[in-house]
């Protein structure tokens, strides 16, 4: 499904204004994946303690990093976030992390994550001198998956993110 004429999205960087809205749009999206069996006070403790203000003040501030959003009017669907310094032992072909990519459900399978991605593509080429981006993704994040597979992300193995005793597999993919 493609966006309607009246339904334009527009990508710009993350400004200090909108701390407070990537911190709920990224509670949102990350309990969609990770809280699968409800949600148990481990993780909202990890989110209400990670997704605040002050982080993606940091984040935005951060001259390794870049924040863009994807606006729909002047609602945040989607953020994007870029780390030039995060080196992976398994994509020794790049130093370029896709830290995150978050789209609101509602919002999925609109083109948002394609122009994010594309976006992120092009500031990667033109301030490392490539467009190669390597990620990890919840392996039980099936559209997440099929999304970064149409895109041509190739696997190259899995780290694991633990919470609270509970080890969730993630997949790293990269892009050439």
């Amino acid at each position: 499904m493609t966006l309607a004429a009246a339904d334009t999205i527009t990508i710009r960087p993350a400004a200090a204004q909108d701390t407070s809205t990537l911190a709920a749009l990224a509670m949102t999206v990350w309990l969609q994946t990770y809280a699968i069996s409800g949600v148990r006070p481990a993780l909202a403790n990890y989110v209400f303690s990670t997704f605040t203000d002050p982080y993606f003040a940091r984040l935005i501030a951060d001259p390794r990093h870049v924040v863009l959003v994807a606006c729909h009017g002047e609602h945040l669907v989607g953020y994007a976030a870029l780390d030039f310094d995060a080196y992976q032992p398994a994509v020794p072909h790049t130093d370029v992390e896709l830290q995150t990519l978050y789209i609101l459900p509602r919002f999925s399978r609109r083109g948002i994550g394609r122009a994010l991605l594309s976006a992120c593509k092009a500031i990667a080429a033109e301030r490392a001198g490539h467009c190669a981006l390597w990620l990890s993704v919840n392996s039980q994040n099936h559209a997440a998956l099929a999304f970064y597979n149409c895109q041509q992300f190739e696997q190259y193995g899995t780290l694991f993110f633990e919470l609270d005793s509970v080890r969730y597999e993630n997949r790293i993919l990269a892009s050439a």
